[in-house]
């Protein structure tokens, strides 16, 4: 990953002034994923990305088995209950390939999994379609073979 044309591109954008400041960091993880499937409502329109909300949500599976049942989870049954959600638009998921941990943060998890769900709405985790998407059975069962974290982010500029 670290020889692809897109990653160097990145590295030479980086300016001065932010090479300085991460030195300064006492702890940094940098990960690198790879895109796995995208999951978009049919009525979402490309100008409509990204959306004002995004649901991150990291996995990190304990079994191999657990880890099958998951992603069988996510494509089977999972995206298609989230798209039910009043302002779901897209998901996207995504598999770690790299990470690379120093300083405080050398010694922290780094979650397998990853996805993004954009949302036009805030209030869409207190939707009984939300709530019906995180509790079915199967979910339950993957949820007990999994550590998982989510946060939720707002959307404040476009550029």
């Amino acid at each position: 990953m670290k020889t692809s044309e897109s990653y160097k591109a990145l590295q030479t954008r980086v300016l001065e002034d932010e090479k300085e400041g991460l030195a300064k960091l006492e702890g940094v993880s940098k990960r690198t994923y790879v895109h796995s499937a995208t999951f978009t409502h049919p009525t979402t329109e490309p100008e409509s990305l990204p959306c004002k909300y995004i649901l991150v949500v990291t996995l990190e599976m304990k079994t191999a088995e657990a880890e099958e049942d998951m992603n069988r989870w996510y494509d089977e049954e999972h995206m298609d209950l989230l798209s039910k959600i009043p302002g779901w638009k897209q998901g996207r998921r995504y598999k770690l390939v790299e990470s690379n941990q120093r300083g405080t943060m050398a010694d922290k998890p780094v979650s397998q999994y990853l996805a993004i769900h954009e949302f036009t709405n805030s209030g869409f985790a207190s939707t009984p379609e939300f709530k019906h998407a995180t509790s079915t059975e199967w979910r339950e069962r993957v949820m007990k073979n999994a550590d998982r974290h989510a946060r939720v982010f707002e959307l404040k500029n476009k550029f």
